[in-house]
């Protein structure tokens, strides 16, 4: 029983937060707006960047805590590693978030400089935007990546150490054709993404707001105006709930797109050539 429990409860995670479900938002925000309803996230916005903007670093550490924990969960769902390889994973995810955030404070303090010294007020905003974008879109690609490459040596029954070290040994041979390989996987990623906009922006949730409209009840979530601190901690909650929802939506084109690429080019499959030739 307690085994079944277990393997229900790491199949909702998997749903939630396996291969690269979550980039979306990252790739495309307005994949998690479409889940929020639009006037009370105007009335949130406005309120918090016109009258409680000292709320903001608060509100952005959140996020960021929110986002480790993330990909804490999808490092567990990717990886067949042992404790100790787990946690040089974390250390090295907390280093890069580190690294990250340093970064951002550079750049805030370089902005300020400039226009307070020169006049010249630059895109701090959107520089951080892309930064934080680049950061997590990287971040997610390449565990995901390291998963697909790596799996057809876990199902040799192979450690995570010594899968690594064979397919590095493979990859130093074979450049040209792990690249090719990456740009493919890369290309579906986007496009999954896009899809699944598409079927937001044209279809679910239309159908959704139809539906609301005639029980007299709206299925999207909330913000709340930034009153008090602890509305700060109510619209994370609703910012993370409208995450999980927006990944369980996603889940469906996730798979189909695997199940086709696993089909026509499944990475085992180009290993095995490759051996073939080479032998």
């Amino acid at each position: 029983m307690h085994l079944t429990a277990g393997n229900f409860i790491r199949s909702i995670m998997k749903v939630l937060f396996g291969d690269y479900n979550g980039i979306q938002v990252f790739i495309a925000p307005i994949t998690l707006l479409y889940w929020i309803d639009s006037k009370s996230l105007v009335s949130s916005a406005t309120s918090l960047l016109s009258f409680r903007i000292h709320y903001l670093p608060l509100l952005s550490f959140l996020i960021i805590f929110a986002f480790v924990l993330y990909m804490l969960i999808k490092l567990k769902l990717l990886y067949s590693c042992s404790s100790d390889e787990y946690l040089e994973l974390l250390i090295q995810l907390n280093v890069s978030v580190m690294a990250l955030v340093l970064i951002g404070l550079i750049i805030y303090a370089l902005s300020n400089f400039i226009a307070y010294f020169y006049g010249i007020k630059g895109t701090i905003k959107s520089g951080l935007y892309l930064l934080l974008k680049i950061y997590t879109c990287i971040l997610i690609l390449y565990h995901y990546m390291s998963n697909v490459v790596l799996t057809p040596f876990y199902q040799k029954q192979y450690s995570y150490k010594y899968a690594l070290k064979s397919f590095l040994i493979w990859a130093r041979k074979n450049r040209l054709t792990l690249l090719s390989y990456a740009i493919v996987v890369i290309l579906m990623v986007f496009f999954a993404v896009r899809i699944y906009e598409i079927v937001l922006q044209y279809a679910l949730i239309p159908f959704i707001n139809i539906i609301g409209n005639q029980i007299g009840f709206s299925f999207q979530f909330q913000l709340y105006p930034f009153m008090a601190l602890q509305d700060i901690f109510s619209n994370f909650l609703v910012l993370v709930g409208a995450f999980l929802v927006s990944n369980l939506c996603f889940y469906p084109i996730i798979q189909l797109l695997s199940f086709l690429l696993n089909y026509f080019l499944p990475f085992s499959h180009i290993l095995r050539s490759n051996y073939a030739q080479n032998a």
